[in-house]
């Protein structure tokens, strides 16, 4: 953490790009803001712990892909295993808006979301390896896994003709 960076500071800087990670991984925009907003609201209970993290960012992208997950479930939706959706409702915006290949947008909406979280994160946001891995809370070999099952079928998804 910087010395000093207050949360107010912090939730400027980070909440978009937060939001549109996690609105990539999850795949609906409005699921996305709702869940980014509760983790920034713990974030804030928490701010003394949280913002003495290396990277408090991947704190609140981690309770937020949780508190996805946790809806899906309550909705009783494997919002996991079915593609993101690329076409919003009027005066949503997308992740596909801001990815310059719209292919690559369409082909990563397709993996599933664990695979998703650590690409989107990786490339989208171009986090470390090991960045990855702790806002994941994961192994960093299995960020490695992932991100390789992940590219191979990214690599078998975009050579097929359209």
């Amino acid at each position: 953490m910087q010395p000093g960076r207050t949360f107010e500071d912090f939730y400027r800087a980070e909440w978009a790009s937060v939001r549109r990670a996690v609105g990539f991984a999850v795949g609906e925009a409005e699921l996305a803001r709702d869940c980014v907003d509760e983790a920034m609201t713990r974030a804030y209970e928490r701010w003394d712990q949280v913002g003495r993290m290396d990277r408090p960012a991947g704190w609140v992208y981690r309770v937020a892909i949780n508190q996805a997950r946790n809806r899906g479930r309550r909705r009783k939706v494997e919002w996991a295993r079915r593609p993101a959706p690329l076409a919003p409702g009027p005066g949503a915006d997308t992740v596909a808006d801001t990815v310059a290949d719209p292919a690559i947008a369409a082909a990563v909406a397709l993996l599933p979301v664990e695979q998703r979280a650590v690409v989107v994160l990786r490339f989208y946001l171009d986090w470390s390896t090991e960045e990855v891995a702790r806002a994941l809370d994961i192994a960093e070999g299995t960020v490695k896994s992932r991100l390789h099952r992940a590219l191979r079928r990214l690599e078998n998804s975009l050579r097929e003709p359209a």
